[in-house]
């Protein structure tokens, strides 16, 4: 059977809400930081494509500043609503699907205006 286990590198902050993807998952603290860790595939964890995977959670630098209210994770892509009700989303969007609602089906990670 597996251990639970606490996550140290989120460990000291009042988290308010964990979403799971397939293969990743973001933590929203209460002062509005998102945090990420997992699978990086496809930019689904809003921290560039540098590292195709994160073992600790890392705060989404794009995300400073905006007010975040809430998270969401799909299988590899992710989205904050922030407390103004703008939607931020980031990672796969495939050219089916269009799952990140932009209009197009190319995949989102970092920007450097910000996420999408």
């Amino acid at each position: 059977m597996p251990t639970v286990m606490k996550i140290d590198g989120i460990s000291t902050l009042r988290v308010i809400q964990v979403t799971c993807g397939h293969y990743h998952s973001l933590a929203l603290a209460q002062d509005g930081r998102v945090f990420s860790w997992g699978q990086n595939s496809h930019g689904q964890l809003g921290i560039g494509k540098e590292f195709s995977s994160v073992a600790a959670p890392q705060c989404i630098a794009s995300l400073d500043g905006i007010p975040v209210a809430q998270v969401a994770t799909g299988g590899a892509h992710s989205f904050a609503l922030s407390l103004s009700g703008a939607v931020y989303g980031w990672g796969r969007n495939n050219n089916t699907s269009g799952q990140l609602g932009l209009g197009h089906t190319k995949s989102k990670e970092r920007h450097s205006e910000g996420i999408y």
